[in-house]
């Protein structure tokens, strides 16, 4: 509830009528003065009233005037109170500072004192009022501007996706593969995401990699990615270079940038004997030791190169004998531990 008039709004609480009496006098002229005999009134004014300054005696009838201080300051921050007393200390002014009081007044009050401090506190009052809105405004305007980012990128990324997704199919349609090669390697990539506790957005960062992981293939010759025999060694080392030829694709694409170590770096080994540059062990990109794991599993099981396809029981054997060697041992443990093969 507000007043009618534009008069700031004091609370003076004190348990001796006199002492109310003589603020309300004093103040009456400059300020709407609510008056309350102790702390329950005073809890009242303060829920229905929009006050501005709270004159609070530090020895209320039955009530810690301190405590009572620091809840107020606790509920209604930018509330300025000013304590007031007959009985000052030292210890007690730095205990009512450190709770949050703006001033300190003894009794009896000096009536151009008692003035001076009450407005210093206003101005003090509308001073960081006027802070805390411009900062709601300020954080008002960056959550719009997020909201507009935010949008903007899912309207890229999905128009993106789908000439990503025409990418990917301009593949499949020359070695019959690709397409349902990715989809697979990605359910898989997901899936031990999830086990390994990976948050939403590296998750999301880590779908958006395994979608793309195979698009350099693009700029690889049609005659070697169809090649049903044994590549030659010159073919093979054209096909190595497929990951380096995804990542000069995505970075074409500023906000897909993300994706890009996982892309260039799904064909590393853990023990360093991997391609394009050869790293080890935890110098290569997380999800692109994911990667290399689900990529591995998809060729071994669905591989059209292969004469038969592998069982799951031969694939864990071969993830077991290279676990530490070509793949980071704590995904494949994921991957055996809790039995992803049969899922996929």
């Amino acid at each position: 509830m507000t007043e009618r008039n534009n008069k700031p709004n004091v609370l003076v609480i004190d348990d001796a009528f006199c002492v109310r009496q003589s603020l309300h006098f004093i103040l009456k002229d400059t300020f709407n003065v609510l008056m309350a005999p102790g702390a329950l009134e005073g809890n009242f004014f303060l829920s229905t009233h929009n006050i501005d300054i709270v004159l609070l005696d530090i020895r209320l009838r039955g009530t810690d005037g301190l405590k009572l201080l620091a809840d107020i300051k606790h509920k209604y921050p930018y509330i300025e109170i000013i304590m007031i007393t007959a009985y000052a200390s030292i210890d007690t002014t730095r205990q009512a500072i450190r709770y949050g009081a703006y001033d300190y007044l003894i009794k009896p009050f000096d009536k151009d004192e008692l003035m001076s401090v009450v407005l210093k506190a206003m101005t003090r009052r509308q001073s960081r009022l006027s802070i805390k809105n411009e900062l709601d405004m300020l954080n008002e305007s960056t959550l719009y501007l997020e909201h507009l980012i935010r949008s903007a990128q899912e309207t890229v990324m999905n128009s993106s996706e789908s000439h990503m997704t025409a990418m990917l199919l301009n593949i499949d349609s020359r070695d019959g593969y690709t397409w349902s090669h990715v989809k697979r390697v990605t359910k898989l990539s997901l899936m031990i995401a999830e086990k390994m506790g990976l948050t939403d957005e590296q998750r999301q960062w880590l779908k958006c990699s395994a979608s793309l992981h195979d698009i350099g293939k693009l700029n690889i010759d049609k005659d070697i990615l169809t090649k049903e025999s044994r590549l030659t060694k010159y073919e093979y080392e054209i096909m190595k270079k497929h990951p380096v030829e995804g990542e000069k694709i995505i970075q074409r694409i500023p906000f897909l940038g993300k994706a890009v170590p996982a892309i260039r770096h799904h064909h590393e080994r853990y023990d360093g004997e991997g391609y394009p540059s050869g790293l080890q062990g935890r110098e290569i990109p997380f999800k692109a030791r994911i990667l290399a794991v689900a990529d591995a599993v998809d060729s071994m099981m669905n591989s059209p190169v292969r004469q038969s396809h592998c069982p799951v029981e031969k694939v864990n054997r071969e993830l077991r004998s290279n676990s530490g060697s070509q793949f980071d041992p704590e995904i494949v443990d994921v991957v055996l531990r809790e039995r992803l093969l049969s899922l996929v």
